[in-house]
């Protein structure tokens, strides 16, 4: 999906979104469908949205869903099912371990319902997500943007009345004194935010910083008979200026964070009407992650420096409570949405003691070997225009293995932080040198290494060769250490067709046999790797084969085990010779590389 395609589908009636479910769900160049029903203020959302988000993403699924209440139709729930990896019909059901993901319109939210399941899910240190709006369409909404992949060019923000300390580097940070002299309500709504953190004083409609406010107020429905709502439910205006409001739901930001008192209680708890509560304005409008407050909020400096370390961590509720544990030994923040890192922050291996170290060590390891694959073995010559870049890489991972290893968290977090973001910029340079350049070395790896390996053992390939026949996996150790293990599939009819560097993602084909000159096919292309981050996918040709492959790389965002897909269309000219070739899809991820052949035979007939 190119960055001019638009994002999201808006749908108005149940019929063409159930049609457009089936189509998202077939297809990864689908736009993701919304329900938009007759609300005007969700398709100015979506619109609004359309800033903040480029394409589809894979989706990050939690362990165990549940759904609450029998609001939601049916075609809302199969947009949801991917999120989870199972799904149980009642919250008792739920298992101890895990993440959860609860899906259900607010009015099923209640105290009795969810609130036995927060705690839990709290002292356990599990991380539990909620989808949820004010109705079906506010549901839909919120399903549909997990769906999507932010700009990981947006920048991050902290507006805080209550902060007056300095602000802290590589954020746009506006504290106390900002507040008093500065336009907050232009700058917050003039950007396009990748994170956005709200901090001041109010309660549930409102967040006040200084003169100005985040309003929670929403055009959609009525305040209902005999329910509770601010001054301007009354007919007796704003409490605050009107003309210094900033809406919540106009807001353009994937993350958005409400910390203010009572931003996000519990259908049951809230004293506001739904129309007023500032959780349920931002969910229409265009953040897919909303963290509001079950309670008074309590937060400071260090909760603030907390939600700043969050992304690719799980949930920014999560670190929040986590860190304001001394204060409040119950949970405050709940979170709606999912978490997932942005594309161009590669979630490294950390987390804090043992476990964390031995990550580290992991993942140093591996990136370590492949630099060395590619710079010691002699498989890529002097000259080769990426060892410039490749070697001060090397030189940082062996410094770093000191670092990372015996130095406290932040510490290690921070040295894979920038170890991986070189690394994710170094895969798509790889890719796009094998993209324009077949007889690139490194592509040539698996007989270079080949040559220098002995067979190991047999592994599992968790692949079919693109004929449909089964793939015999082999391990190929290098005979020193210069030398990559690498990993071959073998298929009984149609040879070794698949080559990876050990630990490179694993990749699926999909493609027809042939095609007659003149036309076009579709190659689809999975990819399941073993970290999260951005896995580079292409398809390089034979070199007498006369087709083009469009687009020339796809970048996918991946998840631990995850499988994520990509389509490519092979043009074949009409000069094409009738022969067998054969098309070389790859994936590089981490260094690691993975390439499959799959034979293709250009007929003046096309083939079934």
């Amino acid at each position: 999906m190119s960055s001019a395609e638009a994002v999201f589908l808006p749908c108005a009636s149940p019929a063409e979104y159930g049609a457009a479910v089936t189509r998202f769900a077939d297809s990864v160049t689908s736009p993701v469908p919304v329900w938009t029903g007759t609300r005007d203020d969700l398709l100015e959302g979506v619109a609004l949205a359309e800033d903040v988000y480029v394409a589809r993403r894979a989706v990050r699924p939690c362990a165990t869903g549940v759904v609450l209440g029998d609001a939601l139709p049916e075609p809302v729930l199969r947009a949801a099912r991917p999120l989870a990896r199972s799904w149980v019909t009642d919250v008792a059901d739920l298992p101890g371990s895990g993440s959860v993901l609860v899906v259900g319109a607010y009015p099923q939210l209640t105290a009795g319902a969810l609130r036995p399941l927060v705690d839990a899910t709290h002292r356990s240190s599990r991380n539990l997500f909620l989808l949820t709006g004010r109705d079906a369409h506010s549901v839909s909404w919120m399903i549909a943007k997990q769906y999507a992949a932010p700009d990981a060019r947006g920048p991050v923000g902290m507006f805080s009345a209550l902060d007056a300390a300095s602000p802290v580097p590589g954020v746009e940070w506006f504290g106390a004194d900002d507040i008093r002299h500065r336009d907050i309500q232009g700058l917050a709504l003039d950007r396009v935010w990748r994170r956005l953190f709200f901090h001041g004083n109010g309660t549930e409609d409102q967040l006040h910083l200084g003169e100005f406010t985040v309003c929670g107020l929403s055009p959609a429905g009525e305040r209902a008979p005999g329910r509770q709502g601010p001054k301007c439910a009354f007919g007796l205006g704003c409490v605050k200026p009107e003309d210094k409001l900033v809406p919540a739901r106009a807001v353009r930001a994937a993350e958005l964070v409400l910390a203010n008192c009572f931003s996000g209680p519990l259908a049951g708890h809230g004293a506001y009407d739904p129309k007023y509560l500032g959780l349920l304005a931002a969910v229409d409008g265009t953040a897919q992650t909303v963290v509001a407050t079950l309670f008074a909020c309590d937060a400071q400096r260090p909760e603030l420096l907390a939600w700043l370390g969050a992304p690719g961590r799980g949930s920014a509720a999560r670190s929040l409570n986590d860190r304001l544990a001394d204060i409040n030994p119950y949970p405050a923040f709940v979170q709606v949405g999912l978490q997932a890192p942005a594309a161009d922050e590669p979630e490294a291996p950390g987390g804090d003691g043992g476990e964390g170290r031995a990550a580290a060590q992991s993942y140093l390891r591996e990136v370590g070997g492949r630099l060395s694959g590619l710079l010691d073995s002699g498989l890529t010559p002097r000259d080769h225009p990426l060892r410039p870049r490749l070697r001060p890489l090397a030189e940082t991972v062996l410094r770093d293995t000191v670092r990372t290893v015996t130095g406290s968290a932040p510490e290690r977090e921070a040295a894979l932080a920038a170890v991986a973001k070189e690394v994710t910029s170094l895969d798509l340079a790889l890719a796009q040198r094998f993209a324009k350049h077949r007889d690139d070395p490194v592509f040539d790896f698996s007989t270079y290494f080949g040559e220098r390996s002995v067979a190991a053992e047999r592994t599992v390939l968790d692949a079919a060769c693109a004929c449909g026949g089964p793939l015999d996996g082999y391990l190929h150790r290098g005979v020193v250490p210069q030398v990559t293990d690498t990993v071959r599939g073998v298929c009984a009819r149609c040879g070794d067709v698949y080559n990876a560097l050990a630990g490179a993602p694993l990749l699926r084909v999909g493609a027809p046999l042939g095609g007659a000159p003149g036309t076009s096919v579709t190659v689809r292309v999975e990819a399941v790797g073993r970290r999260a981050g951005t896995v580079n996918l292409g398809i390089v040709p034979s070199p007498t084969i006369r087709v083009r492959v469009r687009p020339t790389l796809r970048r996918v965002e991946v998840f631990a085990g995850q499988p994520a897909r990509a389509e490519f269309t092979v043009e074949i000219e009409r000069d094409a010779v009738p022969q067998l070739y054969c098309l070389l899809p790859f994936a590089v991820h981490d260094l690691g590389i993975a390439v499959s052949r799959v034979y293709f035979t250009v007929a003046p007939d096309e083939l079934e």
